[in-house]
C-alpha cells in the first residue's frame, strides 16, 4: 500500500466531496483543501480525472501552478575537505 496526500473538493455537478490523490511532496497522508494546497502536491495531481461516486460525472483537476519559483541563496562559507566521499565538511576552521 502506497502513501499519498489528498485534496478534497466539492463536485461541480452535484456538490458532494471528491478526492484527488498526489504522490508528490511529503506523502504523509495529509489532507488538503483548495485554500491550503501546496504547489508540489498540486503538481502531482494536475490533470488527474476522478469519477464522482454520487453523480458518476468524470471531473478533471486543473491546477494553476506558478511558472516561476522564487529562491533564496545563503552563503554558508567555503567548503573544507571531504569528511567522506561525496560530502563536504562545512564546519568552520
Amino acid at each position: 500500500m502506497g502513501m499519498f496526500d489528498s485534496l478534497y473538493v466539492d463536485c461541480p455537478v452535484c456538490g458532494k466531496e471528491l478526492e484527488f490523490q498526489s504522490k508528490t511532496g511529503e506523502c504523509f497522508l495529509s489532507a488538503y483543501h483548495e485554500d491550503d494546497l501546496t504547489p508540489i502536491v498540486a503538481y502531482g495531481m494536475d490533470g488527474n480525472i476522478v469519477k464522482c461516486q454520487f453523480c458518476r460525472s468524470r471531473i478533471q483537476l486543473k491546477c494553476d501552478i506558478p511558472d516561476k519559483v522564487k529562491i533564496k541563496l545563503i552563503n554558508k562559507g567555503v567548503a573544507g575537505d571531504y569528511d567522506y566521499p561525496g560530502n563536504f565538511n562545512m564546519e568552520e576552521e
